[in-house]
């Protein structure tokens, strides 16, 4: 399995880059909150080789009246070891991180192919499936931690 740890913002940038925004320029994966010392950014790493990532920050949800919130961004793992637990693990340190600054929700907007993924750790979709400009249909998912 692989090696959770946390990770300097730059190391993530360069997966979001790579895995996620390919077609954008590196400018525009430097997310706003990414350099807050309370934001989290976590790197999977098996054999010592940085292969996923994952950030989550303080953020509130303009719908959502619930806090202190947390949102998960920027979450991916290379193509060739999915399947392998590595989201799995990043998840639950967002989600352990977000615990330990006394969170009481996480949300995230989850592309639609993942919602099931999420759904397994309690995230549940909340409203309609809406387009995110230039990355596709996506659901707005929420996981509420005193319940």
């Amino acid at each position: 399995m692989a090696d959770i740890r946390s990770i300097p913002v730059k190391q993530a940038r360069i997966l979001r880059h790579k895995i996620l925004r390919p077609n954008q320029s590196p400018e525009e994966c430097i997310y706003p909150g990414d350099d807050d010392q309370r934001t989290g950014h976590f790197g999977a790493f098996p054999n010592d080789a940085l292969v996923g990532i994952a950030s989550i920050f303080p953020e509130a949800h303009p719908e959502l009246a619930e806090s202190p919130a947390w949102r998960i961004r920027g979450m991916a793992t290379e193509i060739e070891v999915r399947g392998e637990g590595m989201g799995a693990l990043l998840l639950e340190a967002c989600i352990a991180h977000a615990r330990e600054q006394n969170g009481s929700i996480i949300w995230c907007n989850a592309r639609s192919t993942v919602t099931g993924f999420y759904g397994k750790y309690g995230f549940q979709p909340v409203g309609d499936e809406f387009p995110l400009p230039g990355i596709g249909p996506h659901y707005l998912m929420v996981l509420y931690l005193d319940q």
